[in-house]
């Protein structure tokens, strides 16, 4: 906007562009007033000129022409000048009014454009001030876990190596009701131990410090280790586990062994745990496209629809899985997908309710 307008629709406001004010000192019509019209494209100046034209070709026939018939032409024009001059009139009020509509919603956005950006500007600001305090309270909160689960873990192995010790005789014989009594109070002892261990991983992966040891691997002697370990559940449940091994010699990956053991074992009990006896249970490995893909499906009792967007989020189990299986922390799925994705891989499932899941990860070779 030039600094020798005032702003378009306040009171007093008069276009100071406007030729005739400029050049005439002329005090234009209301309707002028919201014209910015250059010189030559002025709709006033042109209705001068054209009605100029017509008076002026009025006087000039009065001249040459004698008698009725120049009365009758005179008055011709003269009626041709008010009917111009009136259509006209209603004619530029409408293309000016608009123009005016057009420089004011121009104007507004203008006006809004620079408040937006101020305002964008602001906003980003406390958004950022508002993004670090959460990171201050996330990282007190994952210190605390971590400090709470150290504390944890040190009373727990004590209990667990008494407990040990009771129930190998070491302390002398125990009764049958005594041996029954501390077995539970092992297996308790043994899934707080498990807790506590799940709250320090998902502390380490919130703190980015949780790969530490890669080295070249064969995938393959993973997943038979997790088999051999799972067996006796397997056995118990009456499962049938199948492990379909690839066909050639698969090439080894660099991965941190310990974290992709606690994925296979993970991926493994979940689908034993979940599927109920006689049901099946089947492993596969395959090398594709530089990557090397685990697969385990079972034929349990699935994952509700509505509910599988949160699978690997903290704390999350199914509202099917508590009524067969009320132990479990629901961080082991958030822990499996967050050891792939450091090791650069990619991790899904397919599920549906009654009939069984399908989860996969895939890990680049080198």
């Amino acid at each position: 906007m030039k600094k020798n307008q005032e702003k378009i629709g306040e009171p007093g406001y008069l276009n100071k562009n406007c030729w005739s004010v400029k050049t005439l000192n002329y005090s234009p019509a209301k309707r002028c007033q919201y014209c910015n019209l250059k010189f030559h494209h002025c709709l006033f100046f042109q209705h001068l000129i054209v009605s100029s034209l017509l008076v002026f070709f009025l006087f000039t026939l009065s001249f040459l022409i004698e008698g009725k018939i120049s009365q009758l032409v005179a008055i011709s024009i003269f009626t041709l000048v008010i009917v111009y001059g009136y259509f006209f009139n209603k004619s530029t009020e409408k293309i000016i009014k608009a123009n005016f509509v057009q420089r004011k919603t121009n104007e507004a956005l203008r006006e809004l454009t620079e408040t937006l950006e101020e305002r964008v500007k602001q906003r980003t600001k406390e958004l950022k001030e508002a993004y670090e305090e959460l990171k201050k309270g996330d990282k007190a909160k994952s210190e605390f876990v971590s400090i709470a689960s150290h504390q944890l873990r040190t009373p727990l192995s004590a209990i667990k190596w008494i407990l040990h010790m009771f129930l190998d005789n070491d302390l002398g014989e125990i009764t049958l009701e005594q041996r029954d009594l501390l077995e539970k109070a092992y297996k308790s002892n043994e899934r707080m131990i498990a807790l506590v261990r799940d709250l320090l991983n998902v502390a380490r992966i919130e703190e980015g410090r949780y790969l530490y040891k890669p080295t070249l691997t064969e995938i393959e002697n993973i997943v038979e280790e997790a088999i051999s370990l799972s067996m006796q559940e397997v056995k118990r449940k009456k499962i049938k586990l199948e492990f379909q091994k690839p066909k050639k010699r698969m090439p080894r990956a660099k991965i941190d062994v310990e974290k992709i053991k606690l994925v296979v074992q993970n991926l493994l009990d979940n689908a034993i745990n979940y599927t109920l006896p006689g049901g099946r249970v089947t492993i596969s490995l395959k090398y594709a496209k530089k990557e090397i893909e685990f697969k385990i499906q079972d034929t349990g009792i699935g994952i509700p629809k509505d509910q599988q967007y949160r699978i690997f989020t903290k704390f999350f189990r199914g509202a099917n899985v508590m009524k067969i299986e009320t132990e479990g922390s629901g961080l082991g799925l958030f822990i499996v997908k967050n050891i792939i994705k450091a090791h650069n891989g990619k991790i899904g499932f397919e599920s549906e309710e009654n009939k069984g899941s399908t989860f996969w990860f895939t890990l680049p070779i080198g």
